[in-house]
């Protein structure tokens, strides 16, 4: 990897252009904040000038200003060769990737710059789920920094912020897994700034210790309150949208993101089969699903139709959607006291608190109802099909359940399989 220094103005002082190539694949140019004596930079070297009698003060004074830009160079250089370094595999070497590095913004030490720059360059390289979680965890880190008054610096993440951060997201009600998602993606970011040589605190080689996947006490909805909540009566039109969303929903067993693409061109001539692709599953065949009674006599009620979305906006229609069906299950009246995981803490060294069940029911509800209460009655391997669970064990994870094993009949099968 050659880096190079040169000029591009005949003027007597010019900006110092900088060059990175490797081979025929890379070769990025960008313009750095050093100026230099244009005819004094020559092959990518600064030469000074030769001090005679008649002009020692003026060449002394120039040759001071020649041996600071060659200084500037030298440390741009090694801030080029180390951020080429520790690139990643995914990074492309082109004129932006140059530039963010020898014209950074002026708040390269705030946390939010260095996210949008974060964003800028992973639009184009990643899922958009995964994009939007890294949008949601920009305006929770936004959400963080009003709550505590505060600017988020990126040298000043240390292991203190990382646990302030931890229980404001569980505050909030975001489920183990989910903070989980939002520490590692924060690392990432993180990472990434430093690879631009932006200062960040050794901590966060840390950030991710002690957290977990575990079993969590998961919350669904049983039969019987599935159908409480599809008989009730009194709501709000809004409420009474997410009512009939949350029921179809337990009925089918989808995400959020692919729930809402229902629409009235998905269900085949008689109305009542389903077809749908999974977003997150792109590369596997639609699937089909039956509907039940509950979601034909929903349909009836918008002529044949799945329910108009809470909003217009995608952002929007989720957030609404996840308020109100707390209300809905509110009202219902489900307050069972709940045993749910928090992170544990000097008041809370189980980890463990109790709530009402309404409050811990969010837009995933649906599908976890419908994968658990169909569990025994349906095979699995139907059953995570639709759901779209691509492994065994992270579906018996996600319902709260253990595998059953029949013990006579697998003592029959290996009698079998021995004779």
């Amino acid at each position: 990897m050659a880096i190079t220094f040169f000029t591009h103005s005949i003027k007597e002082n010019s900006p110092v252009w900088v060059r990175v190539r490797e081979g025929r694949l890379v070769d990025a140019k960008a313009r750095t904040l050093i100026t230099v004596q244009t005819d004094r930079l020559v092959k990518g070297k600064v030469l000074l000038h030769r001090i005679n009698s008649g002009s020692k003060d003026v060449l002394k004074q120039k040759n001071y200003s020649l041996s600071i830009a060659q200084q500037k160079m030298d440390s741009l250089k090694r801030e080029i060769q180390n951020a080429l370094n520790n690139r990643e595999a995914d990074d492309i070497i082109n004129k932006d990737w140059l530039k963010n590095i020898v014209q950074p913004s002026k708040n390269t030490n705030l946390l939010s710059t260095n996210i949008d720059a974060f964003l800028d360059f992973k639009k184009s390289r990643v899922e958009r789920n995964t994009f939007i979680i890294y949008k949601a965890l920009k305006r929770h880190l936004n959400g963080f920094e009003k709550e505590h008054k505060t600017t988020l610096i990126v040298g000043k993440l240390d292991l203190n912020f990382r646990d302030k951060f931890l229980k404001y997201l569980n505050d909030n009600g975001y489920s183990n897994g989910t903070i989980i998602l939002y520490i590692r993606s924060l690392v990432s970011v993180l990472k990434f700034a430093k690879r631009r040589n932006i200062k960040v605190s050794n901590d966060i080689e840390f950030f991710k210790e002690g957290l977990r996947k575990k079993k969590s006490l998961n919350v669904y909805l049983t039969l019987d309150e599935i159908d409480k909540i599809y008989r009730l009566k009194g709501l709000s039109a809004k409420e009474d949208l997410a009512r009939d969303w949350l029921v179809i929903s337990c009925n089918i067993g989808q995400r959020a993101s692919d729930l809402f693409k229902a629409t009235k061109s998905s269900l085949n001539a008689d109305g009542n089969i389903l077809t749908i692709q999974q977003q997150k599953n792109a590369n596997s065949k639609p699937i089909q699903i039956p509907l039940l009674p509950q979601v034909l006599e929903i349909l009836q009620k918008y002529n044949g139709d799945f329910p108009p979305l809470l909003s217009e906006s995608i952002k929007n229609n989720f957030n609404y959607y996840g308020q109100l069906v707390k209300k809905v299950c509110q009202k219902a009246e489900l307050n069972d006291e709940i045993k749910t995981l928090q992170y544990k803490s000097a008041k809370n060294k189980s980890g463990i608190i109790t709530k009402k069940k309404w409050e811990l029911v969010s837009s995933h509800i649906g599908r976890r109802s419908f994968a658990t209460n169909m569990y025994g009655s349906l095979p699995t391997a139907l059953i995570m099909n639709l759901t779209g669970h691509l492994t065994e064990s992270s579906f018996l994870l996600y319902i709260d359940k253990q595998r059953y094993i029949d013990i006579e009949d697998l003592r029959s099968q290996m009698i079998d399989a021995m004779k």
